[in-house]
């Protein structure tokens, strides 16, 4: 049989970012983190799992060698926490530390069933039933999970969260809610978190790795032009309100949210649309209603744009949420104390893919 050829933690690794690139991001706003204040970290694990479908030969290794997948891919994603929580806690911050995702596994219906009836899906359909990612889904739920979630729980300040009955990027809305922070900053590789660029006291580090392509985005502008990469920066700029960049997701489309793109309706369209509207004066740069612009589209595109834009309104999906969504949130915080046990298990499970102890327990 072939050896083990380790290399999966990529899957987790590549949401790793420098400090020096940290510190361009993070230390540089206008009101950057105070020494001994509580930051809010989250890391999107939805990221981690997309990175995973694009490990080459992942279902035959996961059958071969699984164990030796087990321990290199948990010590990948702890790592990952560490790495951040040790970031912040050389600034002299108190971290909090997020893992956050929607459940793969959960058979709840969505609450934005009202506007789509088939949101989130196909996200769930692919890690249950696709042959192509149906193993990782029994590996990650039955064993990866479990275990990463349960070391999180003793080590305080780190957790590990899932939603159910609705998308996983309202976690870090509900969990500031819970934690209260002044900073709070997400690292992700989806698209859609970019949207609490429009959140006060939020942080967004969109990672944008494939192969050899490598890119940061943290302002809006910057996620515009990597979106919309055939149009002028000057052209672009009127993307830079919320209203039109929700419109720009919306236009985009989200395969794992069953968000269908405008088909016929690209980019170029909608910049047209939205810059003749301004120009005769039917739209204001400062609208924050799709009632106010819908009409301006031709009227086979509207329905799409509409459905879009409502799934790509963070305020709205919060809405539709109940004391009990908030209430399960609240129950995966767990903090429990168990140094010695830790670094036992470093030094012996994790004997060939060593934890950052010190990044996660100091």
């Amino acid at each position: 049989m072939e050896k083990y050829q380790p290399g999966v933690g990529i899957a987790a690794g590549s949401l790793m970012i420098r400090w020096d690139m940290m510190n361009n991001i993070c230390w540089q706003e206008q009101d950057p983190p105070n020494p001994g204040e509580s930051i809010n970290i989250f890391i999107n694990f939805e990221s981690v799992l997309s990175n995973l479908t694009m490990v080459k030969n992942l279902n035959s290794t996961v059958m071969f060698f699984k164990q030796e997948l087990v321990l290199e891919l948990e010590a990948a994603i702890l790592n990952l926490v560490a790495h951040y929580r040790s970031y912040f806690r050389a600034g002299d911050c108190k971290p909090r530390v997020y893992l956050y995702y929607t459940d793969i596994d959960t058979t709840e219906e969505q609450s934005m069933k009202v506007y789509n009836s088939y949101y989130r899906s196909t996200y769930h359909n692919n890690y249950r039933k696709n042959p192509n990612y149906r193993v990782i889904g029994e590996f990650m739920t039955e064993i990866v999970i479990p275990e990463v979630e349960l070391i999180l729980t003793y080590i305080p300040g780190c957790y590990f969260v899932r939603s159910k009955r609705f998308d996983g990027s309202l976690l870090p809305k509900i969990i500031r809610e819970l934690h209260p922070s002044r900073v709070n900053v997400i690292i992700t590789g989806d698209v859609f978190d970019t949207l609490y660029l429009f959140q006060q006291g939020f942080t967004v580090i969109h990672v944008k790795r494939r192969y050899s392509n490598f890119k940061i985005v943290s302002t809006v502008l910057d996620s515009v032009q990597s979106i919309v990469t055939e149009e002028s920066t000057f052209d672009l700029g009127i993307l830079g309100s919320e209203l039109y960049y929700k419109l720009l997701l919306s236009v985009r489309g989200s395969k794992i949210r069953n968000i269908r793109s405008a088909r016929g309706f690209g980019y170029t369209k909608l910049l047209g649309t939205l810059r003749e509207g301004i120009d005769s004066g039917l739209l204001l740069r400062d609208y924050n209603s799709i009632g106010s612009v819908i009409q301006l589209f031709p009227e086979q595109f509207r329905e799409d744009i509409r459905k879009g834009y409502q799934c790509s309104d963070l305020d709205l999906q919060l809405s539709l949420l109940g004391k009990p969504d908030r209430d399960y949130v609240s129950t995966q915080l767990i903090d429990k104390v168990d140094n010695v046990s830790l670094e036992a298990l470093n030094n012996q499970r994790f004997l060939n893919c060593q934890i950052n102890l010190h990044g996660l327990l100091s």
